[in-house]
């Protein structure tokens, strides 16, 4: 279920509504789940609608469509209509991302591309609670150990954070071998955690290392762009972002984009948090860059 939204109706819901219905959409039952496509598929339609002319086009009943509503995270159809009308105003205005074709330009294709990305983040944070931000930090800044787990597309997305944690002196391992990755995760200890990134929620190899590190007993971290599924099953902090939706081509950068600024995020806090920390590392990166970038050739010497 999406986290409840108890702002009242009206108030701004952080982030994109349609991400966090797309988000949602797993943990559905199928009836919810037409009423939920119908609303991501017609959403000008829809905010014109009653519950039953919403239940007549999904094929249930207005009771179901109520029910949807509240699985979303909100108090009924009329609470959830007046978010969805300001939603699809509010996507009306930002317009829609042009499609990518056989016959366009380059220079257009690389606008496309930048044109959806920015769609993209401005709907990342709208699955996320962010009640879960904070405990999740305060696990990441305590850990002896901290081993960041990603398989597939996520993988660029774990080693990247583990050399940002490691660029503020906490220690942080990314191993890019599924098998060490599960045999690192058994050796945690309790003082330890385990940060897993899998957009789908539901990466095989991830998901041992995840369930080998939860019997280990260290506590599980988990980014994804899905509110249910297997990883939500195993982790103790479920760190939902971005969409599972990509408008142009079929491309999973959309969650790898999102995930990437969160942890950026989660790695800033948890370097604020050690900035008098004789450890940090910080003042080591510089150093160490300066050796591995070739020096300008010098110039003629003056007359």
């Amino acid at each position: 279920m999406a986290t409840p939204f108890t702002g009242p109706a009206g108030a701004v819901r952080p982030g994109g509504l349609f991400a966090a219905i797309r988000a949602t959409l797993p943990s559905l039952v199928p009836s919810e789940q037409r009423v939920a496509e119908v609303c991501l598929a017609r959403p000008g339609e829809v905010v014109e609608w009653s519950a039953a002319q919403l239940a007549e086009a999904a094929g249930t009943s207005a009771a179901t469509v109520v029910r949807a509503c509240q699985s979303l995270g909100f108090r009924g159809f009329q609470h959830f209509r007046v978010e969805l009308a300001r939603e699809a105003g509010a996507a009306a205005l930002r317009g829609e991302v042009g499609r990518a074709g056989a016959g366009d330009p380059v220079e257009r294709l690389v606008d496309t591309v930048f044109e959806a990305a920015a769609k993209v983040l401005a709907d990342a944070l709208g699955p996320l609670d962010r009640a879960s931000l904070t405990p999740a930090v305060d696990l990441l800044d305590s850990a002896g150990r901290l081993l960041i787990v990603g398989n597939g597309g996520s993988g660029p997305v774990a080693q990247d954070a583990a050399l940002r944690f490691l660029s503020i002196g906490r220690p942080a391992e990314a191993p890019g071998d599924s098998i060490i990755q599960e045999i690192a995760a058994r050796l945690l200890a309790p003082t330890d955690v385990c940060l897993v990134i899998t957009s789908s929620g539901a990466n095989e190899p991830t998901l041992r290392a995840a369930e080998a590190a939860r019997s280990a007993g260290a506590p599980v971290i988990g980014i994804t762009s899905y509110t249910s599924g297997p990883l939500a099953e195993i982790a103790d902090i479920t760190l939902v972002i971005g969409t599972p939706d990509w408008p142009v081509g079929t491309d999973t950068i959309a969650s790898r984009l999102a995930s990437l600024l969160l942890l950026n995020a989660l790695q800033l806090a948890v370097g604020l948090r050690r900035e008098n920390d004789p450890q940090r590392a910080s003042s080591l990166v510089p150093d160490v860059l300066g050796h591995s970038v070739r020096a300008e050739p010098a110039g003629p010497p003056e007359p």
